[in-house]
């Protein structure tokens, strides 16, 4: 049983911040539920979908005159219902990008070098591989629950994105996701890292 400080050891802005904090864990749990049951369904139909993602993921670096030959950009790899980036990968691998999937240890996501030789083990938060790992990717491209207009992202509630992204400061971060996926608006806590763009299967989101 947890008990809050008495006032004269903390304030009540304190335990404002955490009843705060809680009313939004609630909150983008609700979101999150609501979300991952429509995508279920989405992802039946989804291999059009995941095809038209990978197209829009190139017309985005095209559109910028971003040479994709020899950057370093990460990727993750399918898990469950999130959009199937293997589309995107093979895209990426013939436009001559070095390729590095999201790999989850011990809570801590690196990215690191693979190719089509190299074995991936599913874990309860993604995969991991035992591949050479890439320090600064240049494009980092994320899976999310659900995403808005300013380019929120919800992801899954454990932060390992966050607090991966947050060390990449200039890296260019993409969200990968459904057209279904995006919401009015996501609710943004402070530790929260916004993309510089979203692609779906519809359409490119940017600022």
């Amino acid at each position: 049983f947890m008990r809050f400080p008495p006032n004269n050891l903390g304030s009540k802005v304190v335990i404002q911040n955490i009843r705060s904090k809680r009313h939004y864990s609630e909150n983008k749990n609700k979101i999150r539920k609501q979300i991952l049951e429509n995508r279920k369904i989405f992802h039946i139909k989804s291999e059009d979908y995941s095809n038209s993602a990978a197209i829009n993921l190139i017309k985005f670096f095209n559109f910028n005159n971003y040479v994709i030959k020899d950057k370093k950009i990460s990727i993750y790899w399918p898990i469950g219902s999130e959009i199937n980036t293997l589309p995107s990968i093979a895209a990426l691998i013939d436009f001559g990008a070095k390729i590095s999937l999201a790999s989850t240890e011990n809570g801590i996501i690196k990215y690191r070098l693979w190719d089509p030789n190299d074995k991936i083990e599913i874990n309860n938060l993604g995969i991991s591989i035992n591949t050479k790992e890439v320090k600064k990717p240049d494009v980092i491209i994320c899976p999310l629950i659900g995403f808005d207009k300013n380019l929120n992202r919800l992801g899954r509630g454990g932060g390992y994105y966050d607090k991966s992204l947050n060390k990449y400061k200039n890296t260019i971060k993409i969200g990968l996701a459904y057209s279904i996926q995006k919401i009015k608006m996501v609710p943004v806590e402070t530790h929260d890292i916004s993309m510089d763009v979203i692609i779906t299967e519809k359409a490119i989101y940017n600022k």
